[in-house]
């Protein structure tokens, strides 16, 4: 053990010499800390923006003033994507869903207002955030920092003079390991307990549950991340012969894991699993509605089947006669059938999505790069997931206001009378704002057990390829 400290803090002292070195530390630390307080104003100001918005177009709605029932569920209202604390750390995809959507009846609209609409293509390489810095940049510095751990001890003799005196490979290995960590920790930690202090202060009011829990498996999940990337780099380090071999075959593997694997993983998704275009979709949307899922019942037939079981089931001869305004149960049958034909075809886009995250999934077992990016986003409250559990509940807010709207013009109007009936707030107020909350984080992660077990299984196998290389060292040089 004490060889092992012994070798740590030799490390840490030589890599503090280096300008090189602590000069990607504090450029690191600085970008860090900009994307952190960036991302903090940033989500101040677009959560003050969404709360006095919703505030607005809830008065709006409220103090619409009489009109009938179904007029009102066409006035409809909006609902608006809540900016989670965490969204701070890591933007997932938030540029890409938008940020509010248009409720009313008939019609399920598309969210509007994607940030990434409003920037130019370079956004594809993604936005400054502290997720960027720490899977992408940060893994450069410690190849910089860990390039030449052992190599420099092959080339100078001092490898074979610390054998010789009976220290263990081990002790080396993870000595050097233990000082790029503490390294890191001295690096980090300024950074992690402001995140975890932000969090904190504003979990109660974020939308976002178990913060806390969150908060910690972030940085459970990075730190996993950041030692594998030590470990790798230290164990190239070992098996080359020359530090320059080592900083390139590192940096061939930055390269690869970090900017080729998963760009070309999305494009394979893309091609393999390709999504029909907007008109297409909007297409069969309408088709389905005029004709029927099944292409061969219009609206006029289901109509009409509809008009016989209640005349049938009333035992009446007209719709008149009913004891309630079937206009209002006809709309409602209507709007029943649209919400059965976005579920299809919306289930069908989701499938499509589906089969592509999986393949993202089973490429993170390959690389712990996209198993961490998948996770973060996850845990952060903004990968497609959790926007499909935040889109699912707007369509539930939004049949339960068309809902209430027809069935209030069934019961309290008359058939024939459509402008003859106006509602008012007393009506409006039964239909409770809208408000989200994001599922658990156990809900979060239960999609990603593949990413999940992909970092176990490279700890697992990091320690085996380093006691098994601790093993088979033998100093070369010297």
């Amino acid at each position: 053990m004490s060889a092992l400290l012994h070798i740590a803090k030799k490390e840490i002292r030589i890599a503090f010499r280096e300008r090189l070195i602590v000069f990607l530390g504090i450029i690191i630390m600085v970008l860090l800390g900009i994307s952190l307080f960036a991302g903090f104003v940033s989500y101040e100001q677009q959560k003050e923006i969404i709360t006095k918005t919703e505030n607005d177009k809830r008065q709006e709605w409220l103090n619409q003033g009489d009109k009938h029932p179904h007029i009102a569920a066409h006035y409809g209202t909006f609902a608006f994507k809540p900016k989670t604390v965490l969204s701070l750390f890591d933007f997932g995809l938030d540029a890409y869903t938008g940020t509010s959507v248009y409720l009313e009846a008939h019609n399920q609209h598309e969210f509007m207002f994607r940030p990434a609409q409003d920037h130019s293509s370079m956004i594809r390489f993604g936005e400054l955030s502290s997720s960027l810095v720490l899977q992408v940049l940060l893994p450069l510095l410690i190849i910089f920092l860990s390039f030449s751990s052992y190599t420099k001890e092959k080339e100078s003799g001092t490898l074979k003079l610390l054998m010789s005196q009976g220290v263990s490979a081990n002790a080396i290995t993870w000595g050097k390991i233990l000082a790029y960590c503490i390294i890191l920790l001295i690096m980090l930690m300024p950074f992690f307990v402001g995140l975890i202090l932000i969090a904190n202060a504003t979990a109660n009011n974020d939308s976002l549950p178990d913060v806390a829990s969150r908060t910690a498996l972030l940085i459970t999940i990075y730190a996993i991340y950041l030692f594998l990337v030590i470990t790798i780099a230290v164990w190239i380090s070992m098996k080359s012969l020359t530090g320059r071999n080592a900083l390139l075959t590192l940096l061939t593997f930055w390269t690869f894991f970090v900017i080729l694997m998963p760009k070309t993983v999305a494009n394979l998704s893309e091609s393999f699993y390709p999504l029909p275009s907007m008109r297409e979709f909007k297409a069969g949307i309408e088709e389905s509605k005029l004709n029927g899922l099944d292409g061969q019942t219009p609206r006029s037939v289901r109509m009409a089947e509809l008009e016989t079981e209640y005349l049938e089931k009333y035992k009446v001869d007209s719709l008149s006669q009913l004891p309630f305004n079937f206009e209002g149960v006809s709309m409602q049958a209507g709007e029943d059938y649209g919400n059965m034909v976005y579920d299809h075809h919306y289930e069908g886009i989701r499938a499509i999505f589906s089969k592509q995250n999986r393949l993202g999934s089973i490429a993170s077992i390959f690389n712990p790069f996209i198993a961490t990016q998948h996770l973060s986003m996850s845990l952060s409250g903004t990968d497609l997931h959790t926007f499909n559990h935040f889109e699912n509940e707007v369509e539930e807010y939004r049949r339960m206001l068309v809902r209430r709207m027809n069935n209030d013009m069934a019961e309290n109007s008359k058939y024939g009378e459509f402008y003859e009936y106006a509602a008012g707030e007393e009506l409006w107020e039964e239909i409770d704002g809208f408000y989200y909350t994001a599922p658990t984080f156990f809900f979060a992660l239960r999609p990603y057990y593949l990413e999940l077990l992909s970092l176990l299984a490279w700890v697992v196998f990091t320690i085996f390829l380093l006691k098994r290389s601790n093993k088979k060292l033998k100093p070369i040089h010297g």
